[in-house]
């Protein structure tokens, strides 16, 4: 068994138990901690909360249950992104992992709110268990205007709008923010917190910033090559809807090549660091090529 899989056998059982537990007993309205339970515990590969957690493993740093409220801190916000992205007024989903979305399943007023309810909490968790402003303000960052909210705004703004259909530059910079700059963050977050050398620092942001860039192509390329059973949504919309990204600026066989080159390039940022279980990720893509 790899050394990924031996990591994520073990840490996300763990992630799963937090959540649930702490869900449960730190929301005082039973009904609210319900329906916000109910999209944070309906599966998903924790892929956020692991990054972070085998960041810090590539830095030989403890891993405790501080580290895994912030962990799962992430969790939250990347969970309430999901939430409001299946809205009617967004992607208009509604199946997300297999299971009804929130606003099909509990109604679209309560997915708001559990949204707007996991965001701060999530922010909160962070704060509370590591102590840092500056772990605060990197997670913010990331999914704010100049993050994945003004992704998500560009992706909306985008769609049906020929005139940056073949505009490389603003398709990269979309998916880079709509995708790119959460999974970016849980890598620093880990390695501000895990006090990483300068040099151990650029290789890690390095290797998240090629990660979080080549996982949006990889989900587009799902849209395409998988049933909606086996991606646990609805697939082929993206055409259908008039969304341009990377899938529909290149086709999917460059699409293809363009993963390939990027995974070459982020197993190029690991080396020189103990980075066999983030190495790991990257066979996340094996899938779709």
């Amino acid at each position: 068994m790899s050394a990924f899989k031996d990591f994520q056998n073990k840490w996300t059982p763990v992630i799963n138990e937090f959540l649930k537990t702490k869900l449960a007993k730190e929301i005082d309205d039973k009904k609210l901690s319900k329906i916000m339970s109910y999209s944070v515990m309906a599966g998903g590969k924790r892929l956020r909360p692991l990054l972070f957690l085998s960041t810090l493993s590539a830095l030989d740093r403890k891993i405790g249950q501080d580290e895994i409220r912030i962990a799962c801190g992430i969790e939250l916000i990347h969970t309430y992104s999901l939430i409001h992205d299946d809205l009617p007024a967004m992607d208009n989903d509604d199946y997300r992992r297999g299971m009804l979305t929130s606003h099909k399943k509990w109604g679209e007023a309560e997915a708001i709110l559990a949204g707007d309810a996991l965001l701060p909490l999530g922010i909160q968790w962070i704060a509370n268990a590591s102590h840092s402003s500056k772990m605060v303000e990197i997670i913010t960052q990331a999914i704010g205007p100049n993050g994945m909210v003004g992704g998500q705004y560009l992706d909306i703004d985008s769609t049906n709008n020929e005139t940056v259909a073949n505009d490389s530059k603003f398709i990269n910079q979309m998916e880079w923010l709509k995708t790119g700059c959460l999974i970016e963050a849980s890598v620093e977050m880990a390695a501000v917190y895990g006090q990483a050398s300068d040099i151990e620092k650029v290789k890690l942001i390095d290797f998240a910033r090629v990660f979080g860039r080549s996982y949006q192509i990889y989900d587009d390329l799902v849209d395409v090559v998988e049933t909606t059973e086996e991606a646990g949504k609805a697939t082929h919309k993206d055409e259908e809807e008039g969304k341009n990204n990377t899938l529909t600026l290149l086709g999917i066989e460059k699409s293809r090549k363009k993963l390939e080159e990027l995974i070459k390039q982020a197993q190029d940022d690991l080396h020189g660091l103990h980075g066999d279980v983030l190495a790991g990720f990257l066979d996340l893509y094996k899938k779709v090529l």
